[in-house]
């Protein structure tokens, strides 16, 4: 065994790394974090262009009307107003702009009113989300309508109109701008997190020391402002609803998580003064909710009466930080630099916040940066006795990476298999004048047993097939690969469903061990307008057509491919007309659970067709994904692969 280094030789070296770790993260967090970026979004910024403002009593659909002697300049400078009771705030600018993009947007961070966006006379935007924190990317006409009118109202006590950026883009440069602006905050938060769950092992594995399970719970915190405030938070933009009250909750709840971590940290004096202040935080926190109730719960609102309690909590923490440093135990020097620097930073973002300060620059996320440095050095150096186990951990370490290397090897043969498989599969989208397909497939595991299959003759006729192997997995992947050969085969006979059925049975008989194959074959005759179909032990399938009074189900007797050797089946034939739609599916649609463990079923599948029957296939087909999507929580209770085929004659 080898023999472990001293403490002191060690030390020296891991201060060194951790050193230069700290500045390259706070050199990339200034690299990536800079909100300003003027160089870059000088020529697009509405700030170049005149803007014009103008009041109303009462609200104008049409902001056109307002007569052009009423409009009144905005300074270059200014970005809003001093609200108005019961008034609403209509700004103009511009919009020659767009003529140079291709998709233009219109970006924008308006975010304490909701607002009406108009190009021309086209209302192109509607926000109705109160305290919406992240940025808004409105569509617009390529072509030129004169002018963009933005109409606001407001709840908030103070401001209303624009906020900072007010930039036209293309949409995709808009959305790689934001990750890019966004990046630290994205890949920082699950390092907190992380972290987070160390220090609450810590918490477990040193006797339930306070100052573990307290450092926890602030980097949780810290780990949510990052991530909610950042890319993720706009990308979850549709849960509004929640997503911003859960950041704003946390902004408040951050220094009363902050305020028990220096409870544990400093001198018993302290810890008094810290505790007092902690329930005077709730307290203001509570009754700023109670005092602007009547707005509506606005938490910019609420903000405002209990940042003066921030400020004052912050206060306190330097003066006590500089005391503890100064006269206070050396060993947690490192504690009280990250204290300084955490609150110092939140120090000035509020009194940014509060309009005493004006810089542009928000410091939090980089005192995150050097706090998570000075905290990290202090857990280093104060606990590098566990080195002493080192041997140990190698040791698990060779056989978990050997176990890791052979899952990886699982992992790029089952990446293979899902590409080959893929590869065997028809498009999920196809048409010719005459007929439109539209497919989607969703595996339970890397690969499935689902296949469809469409494929048109000389004549200008459409085959379909779809096909469901017993099981899931690899080895019904397999399975489902041979009856794409079987299909292939028969080929020349697409024109006769039966024997299409009878010659991939024939192949497969014998070689499927234990497994089989239920299908549905579907041919068309687009001259006669004529639809011959057969079935092998497959869910019925489905003709949608808006004259008749319910969805027609269209079935036929047979037995499933790969069992019985000599196996006939029959041959069903029904005409179809413009505009029909047929679904083939398989029946991993029923089997599909919702987090109550009802089944997606028969009759919902055909109440859902029924009841969007006259849209076309393209959102047919985006509604039912949607439908399944949602029923199932994000698939989490898919029980089998599901698979469909969406056909419509045109």
């Amino acid at each position: 065994m080898k023999e472990v280094k001293p403490y002191k030789s060690i030390l020296v070296p891991i201060q060194f790394v951790l050193f230069f770790l700290l500045i390259f993260s706070i050199q990339n967090c200034f690299d990536l974090h800079s909100e300003s970026k003027q160089e870059i979004q000088l020529q697009q910024s509405v700030y170049l262009i005149d803007r014009y403002y103008y009041w109303s009593s009462e609200e104008i659909l049409d902001p056109e009307t307002i007569q052009e002697s009423k409009w009144l300049p905005i300074s270059t400078k200014t970005l809003g107003f001093k609200k108005k009771e019961n008034e609403y705030l209509y700004i103009k600018f511009s919009d020659q702009f767009i003529r140079q993009l291709q998709s233009p947007i219109l970006y924008t961070e308006i975010a304490l009113e909701t607002f009406k966006v108009f190009q021309g006379k086209d209302n192109v935007y509607i926000s109705k989300e109160f305290d919406f924190i992240f940025p808004h990317l409105i569509p617009l006409s390529p072509e030129p309508k004169g002018f963009i009118y933005i109409q606001f109202q407001s709840r908030y006590k103070n401001f209303i109109g624009l906020d900072h950026e007010v930039i036209f883009k293309n949409h995709t440069k808009a959305l790689i701008d934001l990750f890019i602006e966004n990046l630290t905050k994205t890949f920082f938060s699950p390092i907190l997190l992380v972290l987070s769950f160390i220090f609450m092992g810590f918490y477990f594995l040193r006797r339930k020391e306070m100052i573990f399970l307290n450092f926890s719970i602030l980097l949780l915190s810290a780990s949510l402002i990052e991530v909610l405030n950042g890319f993720v938070g706009f990308s979850l933009r549709q849960y509004a609803f929640y997503i911003v009250p859960l950041t704003f909750l946390n902004f408040t709840f951050f220094p009363f998580a902050f305020l028990l971590f220096l409870i544990s940290v400093f001198p018993p004096f302290f810890k008094k003064v810290f505790k007092f202040i902690a329930i005077v935080h709730i307290i203001v926190f509570l009754s700023s909710i109670i005092r602007n109730y009547e707005l509506g719960v606005s938490f910019l609102n609420s903000e405002e009466d209990y940042n003066w309690i921030v400020v004052l909590e912050a206060i306190i923490a330097i003066l006590s930080s500089v005391y503890v440093f100064l006269k206070g135990n050396r060993q947690i020097r490192e504690i009280i630099l990250g204290i300084l620097v955490i609150v110092c930073a939140g120090l000035h973002d509020t009194l940014v916040d509060l309009e005493i300060l004006h810089y542009q620059i928000r410091f939090i996320h980089y005192g995150f940066f050097l706090m998570l440095g000075f905290f990290g050095y202090y857990v280093f150096k104060h606990y590098w006795e566990l080195l002493h186990s080192i041997n140990r951990m190698n040791t698990e370490l060779r056989l978990k990476n050997k176990e890791l290397q052979r899952l990886i090897q699982i992992d790029k043969d089952l990446a293979l298999a899902h590409a080959l498989q893929k590869s065997l599969l028809s498009s999920k989208y196809n048409e010719d004048d005459k007929i439109r397909i539209i497919g989607f497939s969703q595996n339970l595991e890397s690969v499935g047993g689902d296949y469809f299959d469409h494929t048109k003759d000389s004549m200008g006729n459409w085959a379909f097939l779809i096909a469901d192997v017993s099981g899931h997995g690899i080895s019904s992947a397999m399975v489902a690969a041979m009856s794409k050969m079987a299909f292939v085969g028969a080929g020349p006979y697409l024109q006769f469903p039966a024997r299409v059925f009878h010659l991939m049975n024939r192949h497969l008989v014998g070689k499927t061990k234990n497994l089989f194959i239920t299908a549905s074959y579907l041919f068309i005759d687009t001259e006669s307008y004529t639809a011959t179909f057969s079935n092998a032990g497959h869910p019925s399938f489905y003709l949608i057509r808006n004259t008749e009074k319910d969805v027609i189900q269209l079935t036929a007797k047979g037995k499933p491919l790969g069992l019985f050797s000599q196996q006939s089946y029959a041959e069903e034939i029904v005409g179809i007309q413009p505009k029909d739609k047929i679904l083939l599916y398989t029946d991993g649609i029923f089997d599909l659970l919702n987090e109550h463990g009802e089944s997606f079923g028969e009759d919902r599948l055909k109440s859902l067709l029924w009841e969007y029957r006259y849209y076309n296939i393209q959102d047919l087909s985006s509604i039912l994904q949607d439908s399944l999507f949602r029923f199932s929580n994000g698939w989490k209770h898919q029980m089998d692969d599901l698979s469909f085929l969406l056909v419509e004659v045109k």
